[in-house]
């Protein structure tokens, strides 16, 4: 058995986090659940279409995957709602950095939720779209 290290502690201590972040409105309901049902059809549908269409065109799975946390971050983002943290006001250039630090700080802790709910999406994404047997995705050289 691998020794439990500090080290693998802080590292997992952030995702547990944002999963009780999502406590309150973290789940999907059904009618979402039906919206990235339909998606992924529709997605999967695109891609055999292009794929049979096109079929000098390889889908790299890195893509596939980088569009598909796209697309679920877009519809977190639309389901959850966002506020952009406002910007303290500065003086000189010191303050300056102090502020966009602080509004930095404040814009990661505001897109943590949502970025924790994206993955969720992202998970059904990803069983749907990868399963398919209509998509022939080379595995990685």
């Amino acid at each position: 058995m691998k020794r439990f290290s500090i080290f693998w502690f802080l590292l997992v201590l952030p995702f547990g986090l944002m999963a009780f972040a999502l406590a309150d409105g973290g789940s999907l309901s059904e009618v979402q659940i039906y919206v990235v049902g339909f998606i992924a059809s529709a997605l999967v549908y695109a891609l055999k279409f292009l794929s049979e269409r096109f079929p000098q065109w390889t889908i790299k799975r890195e893509w596939l995957t980088v569009l598909l946390y796209a697309i679920s971050f877009g519809l977190s983002l639309m389901w959850s709602g966002f506020v952009l943290p406002t910007f303290e006001a500065f003086s000189d250039p010191l303050s300056f950095m102090a502020a966009v630090l602080g509004w930095a700080s404040a814009l990661l802790t505001l897109l943590a939720p949502s970025v924790a709910f994206a993955t969720l999406i992202y998970n059904l994404f990803l069983k749907r779209v990868f399963d398919s047997a209509a998509l022939k995705i080379p595995e990685k050289a």
